[in-house]
């Protein structure tokens, strides 16, 4: 039953699929493994290591008198059992009840548990983007970065290491690698103490950066969000909480993306929010008329050229000396490049050698152009997209969702909610097909194994409950439903349905040999025990120390384990008392059925 509930895992698509594929590889090698050792050497080794003592008359041991003492309690614990389970099977209108009760409880305090796509995690390090107005100059933009590294030693006692830096690079290296860079950028950043060594979250400490550094005059945006790890491995700059403004009209997105930032900085939980495309510098558009160009001899990459020889440069030749080469590089006179009238003024030889001005041939517009004009799916958009603090993804999602429903959005306009939030829906899609699949899987398994449709039936109700305590375990715990609980939640299936088994199994054997119904469930119950008890228990105490884990990267696995804790306690008790009871209803209700059947 475990391998077929992870069997379906193997494909799924996305990023979910590559990192959890593997795992389902391993998981299943692994069980088919363990289950070849227990046919084969496990029945072995019992034969020669496991022998019945024979009574010395010696006084006991310590090992002897615990074991007395536990067999003892465990005696006591049985008739317990026996006792409630019976009760149970003498009101079961009353047990379904609760039962039933219990569930849809669950499924209402479902709406409390908060979703995102992944845990978040706290890798000890800090990141951050400051950026000043367009066109600010570097020696500005210096002051500005040592009161922000004034603020961090201030601030920030936790950190290991520390970083800042602003300009550009004469290699450009910073932008090849992906990070932004200009004159009026800076980038800090820094390594704090392990995660045992401090009182104060990695997140804890952006936010307070954020709200100091934002403080500064002059500085137009903080970004101390962080990437997830899914986001870092795809390679992606968006945010968690991310919203796409698609459309061809500039003017129009750039609105709606304002409106939209707007709208996020009032929702509580979400800080650090940007626009992808930001007004750059000052831009002069020389506008070309084509046909007046045309007549005179001239074309537009000959004026192009031109311009940018007399007012950028272009190397004319070389000089050597002393066995080195120097590029001589020859432009206008700087008097002669500071206004538009320069611009206007500057000659353009045509093929038959005559000097054409700019002037009677382009206009000049003064004017502010993106820095950067981003695609998607061949469709112009920009990003309005901010971080996440103290508040899970999807409650924010839905008070985004609710706020866009508000606004007017202008016609040849789209908006859509990505990030993040669209990569949860499609694994949460992809996650649940593939539950669903190793469900009916798990299904067909038992029902070729028990030559029934009854009892496999009757051993799936142990699921549903399941997902009950993995519901109140994230709420105790804080945590989120995320893909990581979510794969906690399929590998539960696979295995509290084992315990129902166990149970109902040997409820036919006891059946089979003349046992009436009630009295092959109570002793199926009490002997049955033990086993489900030692099943529930090995692999709880083997999961918590993954569960109380604290140091970095916990995060991600500690759901995992949290969600089959939880769900595993109550599908216990729900394997002890509730299916008992539906096996008897429904095995009275077709010895009924049968009867009269036979009395036609």
């Amino acid at each position: 039953t475990t391998v077929a509930i992870f069997f379906p895992i193997i494909f799924v698509p996305g990023i979910t699929g590559t990192m959890f594929k593997e795992l389902a590889f391993v998981v299943m090698i692994v069980l088919a493994a363990s289950l070849f050792s227990a046919l084969t050497l496990t029945p072995m080794l019992s034969s020669q290591i496991m022998r019945v003592p024979v009574s010395s008359g010696k006084k006991k041991g310590f090992l002897q008198k615990f074991h007395d003492y536990t067999e003892r309690w465990f005696r006591g614990l049985e008739n317990t059992y026996k006792n409630i389970l019976q009760w149970a099977l003498g009101h079961r209108k009353i047990t379904v009840g609760i039962g039933l009760g219990v569930f849809i409880i669950s499924l209402l305090m479902l709406q409390l548990v908060g979703t995102e796509f992944m845990p978040t995690m706290d890798q000890g390090e800090f990141m951050g983007t400051i950026e000043l107005p367009v066109g600010t100059r570097v020696e500005a933009t210096d002051e500005v970065m040592e009161r922000i590294e004034e603020i961090i030693e201030k601030e920030v006692p936790e950190k290991e290491l520390m970083f800042a830096r602003c300009g550009i690079s004469q290699t450009g290296m910073e932008t090849m690698m992906g990070s932004r860079a200009d004159t009026n950028i800076i980038m800090v950043g820094g390594k704090l103490v392990p995660k045992k060594q401090r009182k104060r979250s990695e997140r804890e400490i952006e936010y307070l950066l954020t709200k100091k550094v934002s403080a500064i005059p002059g500085i137009r945006t903080v970004d101390f969000s962080p990437q997830d790890m899914v986001q870092q491995l795809q390679g992606s700059s968006e945010k968690p909480v991310s919203v796409e403004v698609f459309g061809d009209d500039l003017e129009k997105t750039d609105e709606v993306a304002l409106k939209i930032k707007n709208l996020m900085s009032k929702i509580s939980g979400i800080t650090d929010i940007t626009i992808s495309r930001e007004k750059g510098k000052p831009e002069l558009w020389v506008k070309v008329d084509r046909e007046k160009a045309s007549a005179l001899g001239l074309n537009v990459a000959q004026i192009a050229g031109t311009l940018r020889t007399k007012f950028y440069g272009s190397t004319a030749t070389k000089f050597r000396e002393g066995g080195k080469e120097y590029d001589v590089f020859v432009r206008l006179r700087e008097e002669d490049r500071k206004s538009l009238a320069d611009i206007y003024n500057t000659f353009v030889t045509s093929l038959a050698g005559k000097q054409i001005p700019i002037s009677s041939i382009a206009t000049i517009v003064e004017t502010r152009g993106p820095l950067v004009l981003e695609r998607k799916n061949q469709e112009r958009v920009v990003y309005v997209g901010g971080a996440l603090y103290k508040r899970s993804l999807g409650s924010v999602v839905k008070d985004i969702k609710r706020g866009l429903s508000r606004l007017k959005i202008p016609e040849g306009v789209d908006v859509k909610i990505a990030g993040s939030a669209q990569d949860q829906a499609e694994s949460f899609r992809y996650l649940l097909t593939a539950l669903i699949l190793g469900i009916v899987l798990i299904y067909m398994v038992m029902a070729a194994q028990f030559e029934s449709l009854l009892d496999p039936f009757i051993i799936m109700f142990s699921v549903p409950f399941a997902m009950t305590g993995v519901i109140w375990a994230l709420l105790i715990t804080g945590k989120t439903l995320n893909i990581i609980s979510f794969i906690g939640m399929i590998m539960l299936v696979g295995i509290v349905v084992n315990n129902a088994i166990v149970l109902v199994d040997y409820t036919n054997i006891l059946r089979a040999r003349g046992i009436s119904l009630k009295e092959a469930i109570l002793t199926s119950g009490k002997r049955r025990l033990r086993p489900i008890l030692m099943t529930a228990l090995t692999t709880i105490f083997a999961l918590l120390p993954l569960a109380l884990s604290k140091g970095e990267g916990s995060e991600m696995w500690s759901t995992l384990a949290i969600s089959v804790i939880g769900g595993l306690l109550v599908s216990t008790i729900v394997t002890l008392i509730f299916v008992p009871t539906i096996y008897s209803i429904l095995e009275e209700r077709i010895k009924k059925n049968n009867q009269r059947a036979k009395e036609r």
